[in-house]
C-alpha cells in the first residue's frame, strides 16, 4: 500500500517513525518472546514511544505499520484494549498478514473476548494454511470458548504439520484432558 503525503509532511513522518521505534525497542513482545512488567522508565519510553506513533497516525490515519506498532507497545504495557483497538484497525487495512489477526486474537483473549479472538485466529488461519502455530493458537481458542471438538480438529492439524513441536504437544494434553473432563477448562485469563 502507498501513502501519499505532501513533500512537507514527509519528514514529519518519517522523524515520529523513527523516534517511536527507537523508544520502543526492546519494549514490545515480538512472537511469543515474553516480556517482564515495565518498569518505571520503560513505561514512559513506552509512553513517549505512543506520543510519536499517534502523530504519524494524525498525518497517516490508515498507515497499518505504525497501528501494529502502536498495538505492540499498547499490549507490552498490558493495556490489551488499547492494543486491540490498533490490531482491529491494522488488520482492517492490510488483508494478507497473518500476524495481525494472529496479534489481534491473542490482545481479544487478554481483554476476556474469547469470541473475538476466535474470529481473529480464524482469520490468521485464512491468511496463512500452511503455519502450525495458527492452528495450534485457534485450536486453545476454540477450547477456552468451549468448542471442544473443534479444537480437536485444529490441534491434530497442528501436529500433522509440526509433530514434534512441543507446544503442539502441550496443547494437544490440555484439550484432551479439558475435554475428557480430567482438567477444569481454563479461562480467558489463566492461560498464561
Amino acid at each position: 500500500m502507498e501513502y501519499e503525503l505532501p513533500e512537507d509532511k514527509i519528514p514529519i513522518f518519517n522523524s515520529n517513525f523513527e523516534k517511536g521505534n527507537e523508544l520502543a525497542n526492546g519494549l514490545t513482545i515480538i512472537k511469543g518472546q515474553g516480556n517482564s512488567k515495565l518498569g518505571f522508565w520503560n513505561k514512559r519510553k513506552a509512553k513517549k514511544a505512543i506520543k510519536h506513533y499517534s502523530e504519524c497516525l494524525s498525518i497517516i490515519p490508515n498507515h497499518w505499520q505504525t497501528n501494529w506498532l502502536i498495538a505492540k507497545v499498547y499490549q507490552a504495557m498490558s493495556e490489551n484494549k488499547k492494543a486491540l483497538e490498533h490490531f482491529a484497525k491494522a488488520v482492517e487495512i492490510e488483508k494478507e498478514n497473518p500476524d495481525l489477526p494472529r496479534e489481534a486474537s491473542i490482545s481479544a483473549m487478554d481483554s476476556g473476548n474469547v469470541k473475538l479472538a476466535v474470529e481473529y485466529s480464524q482469520e490468521a488461519i485464512k491468511r496463512e494454511l500452511n503455519d502450525a502455530g495458527l492452528y495450534c493458537n485457534h485450536a486453545v481458542n476454540l477450547m477456552v470458548l468451549g468448542n471442544d471438538d473443534e479444537a480437536k480438529t485444529y490441534i491434530q492439524k497442528a501436529m500433522e504439520m509440526e509433530p514434534n513441536d512441543e507446544i503442539n504437544k502441550n496443547v494437544y494434553s490440555l484439550i484432551n484432558a479439558v475435554a475428557t473432563g480430567k482438567r477444569k477448562r481454563p479461562k480467558y485469563n489463566e492461560l498464561n
